[in-house]
C-alpha cells in the first residue's frame, strides 16, 4: 500500500492501461490534449453496493503502467488497448457504471510533474472542486489529512477481502478486525521489523463499503491517533467527495479538523481560515 512495503494487489484491470497510457510516463516530454482529458474525466464505478465518481488519474492501479513479461508484446498492447476502451464506455456513465471489488484511490498533486509541466493543464478539467483544490497545492488541508506515504488507501467490498490475500500481513490483520460502520479498526505487526511497525486500519464507510490503508509508526502522532484521524478523513472524503454529488464545502470543513500534527507551510497561504467558496 506504500513504496515501504510489498505491493498490494490491484484490479484485474490494471493491465488495460500499460499500453495505452504508457506515453504518460515521467520519460515522456509533453502529455497531449487526449491524454489530460481522459486523466482528468470522471470514472463511474461501483464498489461495495456503492456508487462512485473517481477521475482516472486517481486511480493509481488502472493508469500505473506495469511490467509486462510477454513475449508477445505487440499484441498484449492491442489486447489492453480494446479492454481499456471497453472499460472506458462502461465507467463513463453511472448507468452502466462496472462493478469492481477493490479500487485504489490516490491523493496527490495531480499537476505537478517536474518532466513535463504542461501536465498543469489538468488542473482546470477536472469536474469537482476537490481534485482541483489538490491539484498544484501539496500543501492543501485534505491532502494533508489523507494517509500519507504516497496518499493513498483502497476500497473495497468487505465481501471480498481475499482480495489482499497475496499480501499476507495485511490479509492476517485484516481478519482479525471486527469492522463497525464508522469506527476504524487497527491491527499492527506483533514484531518490528527496522524503525517501522505495519499496522493495517480500515473503516466500514457504508453498505458494503470498506476503505482499507496503511499506518506506519510517527514520531509526532501515536498509531492510533493517526488511524482514527485518517479514518474521519477518508470517509469524509468518500461520502462527500466521491460520491454521485459533491459536497465539497462540508468535506472541507472536516478535512482543516483532522490536518496531520505537523502541517507543513506550503507556497500557497492556509485556506482553512477562509471559507472554501473564496478558496482559490
Amino acid at each position: 500500500m506504500t513504496s515501504r512495503c510489498p505491493p498490494l494487489p490491484f484490479l484485474s484491470l490494471c493491465i488495460v492501461l500499460v499500453a495505452v497510457l504508457a506515453a504518460c510516463s515521467p520519460s515522456q516530454k509533453r502529455y497531449s490534449e487526449t491524454e489530460i482529458e481522459f486523466l482528468a474525466s470522471d470514472a463511474h464505478v461501483i464498489v461495495g453496493d456503492v456508487p462512485l465518481v473517481v477521475p482516472f488519474v486517481a486511480l493509481t492501479g488502472l493508469v500505473s503502467a506495469k511490467h509486462s513479461f510477454s513475449l508477445n508484446k505487440s499484441k498484449d498492447r492491442k489486447a489492453a488497448k480494446e479492454r481499456l476502451e471497453e472499460f472506458r464506455k462502461s465507467a463513463s456513465s453511472q448507468d452502466t457504471a462496472p462493478t469492481i471489488d477493490n479500487l485504489e484511490i490516490t491523493m496527490r498533486t495531480y499537476g505537478w510533474d517536474d518532466f513535463d509541466t504542461s501536465l498543469i493543464r489538468i488542473c482546470s478539467r477536472f469536474t469537482r472542486q476537490w481534485s482541483r483544490s489538490v491539484c498544484n497545492d501539496p500543501s492543501s488541508p485534505l491532502q494533508q489529512a489523507m494517509p500519507h506515504d504516497n496518499n493513498h488507501f483502497f476500497l473495497v467490498d468487505d465481501r471480498k477481502l481475499d482480495a489482499f490475500q497475496n499480501h499476507r500481513r495485511v490479509s492476517d490483520q485484516l481478519r482479525e478486525m471486527h469492522l463497525k460502520s464508522g469506527e476504524t479498526s487497527l491491527v499492527c505487526d506483533t514484531k518490528s521489523t527496522g524503525d517501522t511497525t505495519l499496522c493495517t486500519a480500515a473503516i466500514a464507510i457504508e453498505r458494503h463499503l470498506v476503505a482499507v490503508w496503511s499506518v506506519w509508526g510517527s514520531t509526532t502522532e501515536a498509531n492510533s491517533r493517526q488511524a482514527e484521524r485518517e479514518g474521519a478523513a477518508i470517509k469524509a472524503f468518500v461520502v462527500n467527495a466521491l460520491g454521485p454529488t459533491e459536497n465539497f464545502p462540508s468535506l472541507f470543513s472536516l478535512v482543516c479538523e483532522l490536518n496531520t500534527p505537523a502541517t507543513p507551510t506550503g507556497a500557497h497561504e492556509n485556506p482553512c481560515g477562509l471559507s472554501p467558496i473564496s478558496r482559490p
